[in-house]
């Protein structure tokens, strides 16, 4: 079922770190092992153990579970859930990813109250935002599980998509995203998650005093620019903002 431990969440911020880092790299794919489930939550034995033991040596990076559920970053994620995505490693994490492609067999749950926990890295205020309150309440305080259909239909699912073609559709799509300019995928990015994280004035005060200025002195602005007026193909250069 992909139990996340503690480990797999710090190794997976750490290649997140690099990913962003990296100037060649300029779109990702997550998805996971199998058929079945792309993540069914954290380690729970692990954490109970951790519990009873007061176990304090896992610091978990800042994005939180799988490196993501509270990430920001600079580059895009994109999920290509290929089954169960429940609690903190599963639902928590593809909440916070850029866009979402799933199987007909993905459902989405955060069963965290019926273990007695809750899920604080980012899930609950991500929900309310994304489904509202009433749907947000029903989701939360009961931990039952979301279709498929249902997440399509609410916005959570770009797209439904054969198992044996959901990779090949969301390398697809990525493959879209890294044509494109890297600085102009990188501050839209940006930008828009501001509106989410801050609201719509303070979004667009910060990517006018963030961005805008560095935007338009890019090389990939005068590349894209020039492209349009010469008609032809944009040859883009790495990001370095």
């Amino acid at each position: 079922m992909n139990c996340l431990p503690v480990e797999a969440t710090i190794e997976l911020g750490a290649l997140w770190k690099w990913y962003d880092a990296e100037p060649e790299l300029r779109c990702a794919v997550f998805t996971g092992a199998g058929t079945k489930a792309f993540c069914a939550g954290m380690d729970l034995k692990q954490r109970l153990d951790i519990i009873k033991t007061n176990d304090v040596a896992f610091e978990y990076p800042q994005g939180q579970f799988a490196g993501m559920s509270n990430r920001t970053g600079r580059k895009p994620i994109i999920v290509a859930c290929n089954g169960h995505a429940h609690g903190s490693g599963g639902f928590e994490a593809i909440l916070n990813a850029d866009v979402i492609f799933a199987s007909p067999n993905a459902t989405f749950r955060l069963p965290e109250v019926l273990r007695g926990v809750s899920a604080l890295a980012g899930a609950l205020p991500r929900c309310m935002m994304l489904f509202g309150n009433h749907r947000t309440m029903d989701l939360i305080l009961t931990g039952r599980t979301m279709s498929v259909e249902e997440a399509r239909d609410c916005g959570l699912v770009k797209e439904i998509v054969p198992q044996e073609k959901l990779l090949e559709r969301t390398l697809d799509y990525a493959d879209e995203i890294a044509a494109l300019s890297p600085d102009s995928v990188i501050i839209s990015r940006l930008a828009a998650r501001e509106a989410w994280e801050t609201g719509i004035s303070r979004a667009t005060m910060r990517g006018q005093e963030l961005w805008a200025e560095a935007m338009l002195r890019s090389k990939n602005a005068a590349e894209g620019l020039a492209a349009y007026r010469d008609k032809r193909d944009p040859k883009w250069f790495p990001s370095h903002l």
